[in-house]
Formats: C-alpha cells, structure tokens, sequence
C-alpha cells in the first residue's frame, strides 16, 4: 500500500509548524504499516458521510489536527485534507463536505484515466 496526499492536504500540511507536522508524520506512518486495519484512537469513520472516508487522529499530547483519508480502489490510501478542528463547532460538518468533494473529483479523475490504462 502506498499513501498519497492530494494538494489539499499538502497545502495544509506545510503551514503546520514542526511539531504539527511531526505529529503528522507519526500518525500516517502507522497508517502506512497498518492500512486498514488501523483502528481508534489512531483513526476513525467519519459519522454522516455518505462515502467511506476516515480520519487520522494525531496523538501529540491532545491534537486537535485531524487528517480526513479514504482508500482508492487500489487499496493505497489518499489524504484528503487535513485540519484544526478546536473551537470550530462545525469542524466535521465543513470538513465533511469538502473531503467528498475532493473524493468524488479524485475518483472522476481515475475514473477519465482508466480507459488509457487498457
């Protein structure tokens, strides 16, 4: 399984000072070794979304950063976005609906690919 990051989550990503992207860094790893089997407190299904996505839970003391995932059919997994959700009452309603967004384009754009592959 490889993992990739959608220019979304690369965006974020390099704003995050160093212990943020450290505690990043960390999380994805275990992503990278377990795949899908990584499991709570590392990583979770995101409630009210009508796709599969998940996030990823950075365990840097009490991280507030989440990273919104979801597996291609190829079974690699893509960063969809990733984000601050303190004192944001609406974090997973807003995240929620642009990780789909950035999903769907991602899936039409493999999608538009695959009859050059064959």
């Amino acid at each position: 399984m490889e993992i990739f990051g959608t220019d979304e989550f690369e965006s974020w990503y390099l704003e995050l000072d160093e212990a943020g992207q450290e505690a990043v860094d960390a999380v994805v790893e275990k992503l990278g070794v377990a795949g899908i089997r990584l499991s709570f407190p590392h990583s979770s299904a995101i409630n009210g979304s009508k796709l599969a996505l998940r996030e990823l839970r950075p365990k840097s003391g009490r991280s507030p950063l989440r990273v919104f995932y979801a597996f291609a059919p190829s079974r690699d997994a893509i960063l969809l976005l990733g984000g601050d959700k303190s004192d944001d009452p609406k974090f997973y309603r807003r995240m929620t609906r642009r990780a789909e967004a950035i999903w769907n384009d991602y899936l039409q754009e493999l999608e538009a690919l695959e009859p050059q592959r064959k």
